[in-house]
């Protein structure tokens, strides 16, 4: 507990450090959320709302950290709810802001606070059928739109995002850890998770990476990272943005409502929902649906090294669930007896 507080307190004196690269008078700072990344909501003396985000050790160099910022500016222009960098009074896309009385640097950003309630508070446990659906098929199109534009973006010389490609997903060493040797799995499980992962080796690495299936998502469209405000969405946190399959934007977004209560006629109509939009926007996307289901079961997997790694989120009382589920998906699929 005291080391949590400890942290906290370093990293509220970095932030206090790092925003005086921006020429804003702030009134407020205060922590809004810690997860991987430490965000801080900024309030500046005009009115104006911003997340300073300090990024975390170990994950994006500079150069990915830049090209994630061109991205999101080229969807802004692109008309697309996507948040709003602020540069620094010299014009850098991030500072660099030594912790407190240690060696260690982090890369700190700036962007306008974006308003809005996450699904994930918004669509309580009572959330109805009428309710999922309106909200899903409107998330459908976005995450149409998102794809739409990628398609069309050329990514500028020296852009530098990580794949979700077959080895960024169950290669040798995945981007979010080996799941098939999860610790809260047992002996049995373990030997089934690896024959799953090396059948998914195979599928992936033989999937198509065309343009229409293939290119730059967003890669965690999970209920915390969509706002909604009047009918409409906003997307937040492009942190694990980088190139990938279409279907697993769909896939990552539909899995939250399997972790509902009630979830199995809300995953249903969230997900008859979600390709309906998706439809709207991309009438000839037979491909990247068809695609979804084993995406699912990709999610799931990811999530088990994912919770196991970051004992401090929570949710290791949940890897015992998540393996049967994903075994049961993977049975689904035929890649399990």
């Amino acid at each position: 507990m005291a080391d949590a507080v400890a942290e906290s307190d370093a990293l509220a004196q970095l932030a206090r450090t790092a925003l005086a690269e921006w020429d804003l008078e702030v009134r407020s700072l205060r922590l809004h959320s810690h997860s991987e990344n430490a965000v801080f909501r900024v309030e500046a003396a005009d009115g104006g709302a911003y997340a300073l985000r300090v990024h975390r050790p170990g994950y994006h160099d500079l150069a990915a950290l830049e090209s994630e910022l061109t991205w999101t500016e080229a969807l802004a222009t692109a008309g697309l709810p996507a948040p709003a960098a602020v540069r620094t009074r010299d014009g850098r896309a991030y500072a660099k802001v030594a912790l407190p009385n240690a060696a260690e640097v982090r890369h700190v950003g700036l962007v306008r606070w974006v308003s809005g309630t996450s699904l994930s508070d918004d669509l309580g446990a009572n959330a109805g059928p009428t309710e999922i659906r309106g909200v899903y098929a409107s998330l459908g199109q976005l995450i149409a739109d998102l794809h739409l534009a990628s398609i069309q973006w050329s990514p500028p010389p020296g852009f530098k995002r990580h794949a979700w490609d077959a080895q960024g997903l169950v290669g040798e060493r995945p981007i979010w850890g080996r799941f098939w040797e999860v610790e809260g799995a047992s002996g049995a499980q373990r030997v089934a998770l690896l024959a799953v992962r090396n059948q998914l080796l195979d599928i992936l690495s033989a999937l198509p990476k065309n343009p229409d299936a293939y290119g730059l998502i967003h890669a965690d469209l999970n209920c915390d990272n969509v706002l909604r405000k009047g009918g409409h969405l906003s997307v937040i946190d492009f942190d694990d943005a980088g190139f990938g399959w279409f279907a697993f934007d769909l896939a990552v977004a539909a899995w939250y409502r399997m972790d509902a209560p009630n979830a199995t006629p809300q995953f249903e109509a969230a997900k008859a929902a979600l390709f309906d939009g998706y439809r709207r926007r991309r009438p000839r996307c037979a491909q990247v649906l068809e695609l979804v289901p084993l995406f699912l079961l990709v999610r799931t997997l990811m999530l088990l090294a994912w919770i196991e790694s970051r004992p401090e989120a929570g949710g290791t009382e949940d890897i015992p669930q998540l393996i049967r589920i994903a075994l049961d998906q993977a049975r689904q699929l035929e890649l399990l007896r």
